[in-house]
């Protein structure tokens, strides 16, 4: 994925094919730890015009605090396995101690693993002849897959239901990100990643909104 082609405009929807890379750039971001190469090519600037892009879209706190944590990976000798650490403290503990990035933790009565969120989301994959990786052996209702779903919808042209995911993840994502903000990290890259996220999904809520046939 080239992030220099994402430009999304938070006043107005940006093209389907912008939304769709940008809704996997985080999906890539928040389904495993990155890798040395990966983040070797954050340190070289990779991820810059997106970030001009989204700056210039408005989300110039967001943009200012991803890079002010990148920054601080920068200082770190051991850059990965801090941030890998920082992974697992955000989104792998337990229910009580982490962030975990599962719709089925934050709605409904039990809010735990395997809830009825995920089973909903596994029926709504089979609808659309979707399946999940067998190599990443996930809930069906974690973000990282809900998000691929999201830029699927984008790619393909179903505006109407990437609002309606989009509506369901608001549901949910406001209370993740603010949990994100309370896990002690040796830097704040995911809690700015999900500050980011959070806001990127309202304003495209909006811009779809507005795009629907009723207006």
């Amino acid at each position: 994925m080239n992030a220099s082609t994402v430009t999304p405009e938070p006043a107005e929807a940006a093209p389907a094919d912008q939304r769709a890379a940008l809704y996997a750039w985080f999906a890539t971001l928040y389904a495993r730890e990155l890798s040395e190469a990966q983040l070797q090519t954050w340190f070289s600037g990779a991820a810059e015009p997106l970030f001009d892009v989204l700056a210039q879209a408005g989300f110039a706190a967001e943009v200012q605090d991803m890079q002010g944590a990148i920054n601080a990976l920068r200082d770190l000798p051991d850059a990965q396995l801090e941030l890998a650490a920082d992974y697992t403290m955000c989104f792998l503990l337990d229910v009580k101690s982490s962030a975990l990035p599962y719709a089925s933790c934050y709605l409904g009565e039990h809010k735990t693993l395997f809830g009825p969120e995920e089973k909903a989301m596994r029926e709504k994959l089979e609808r659309y002849g979707l399946g999940l990786d067998s190599n990443y052996p996930e809930a069906a209702d974690h973000l990282a897959i809900q998000l691929e779903l999201l830029s699927w919808l984008a790619m393909t042209g179903k505006a109407l239901d990437e609002q309606e995911l989009v509506a369901s993840l608001l549901r949910w994502v406001p209370e993740f990100s603010q949990k994100c903000q309370t896990i002690v990290t040796q830097v704040a890259f995911y809690p700015a990643l999900s500050r980011m996220l959070c806001r990127l999904l309202q304003e495209e809520s909006a811009a779809l909104t507005d795009l629907s046939p009723q207006n």
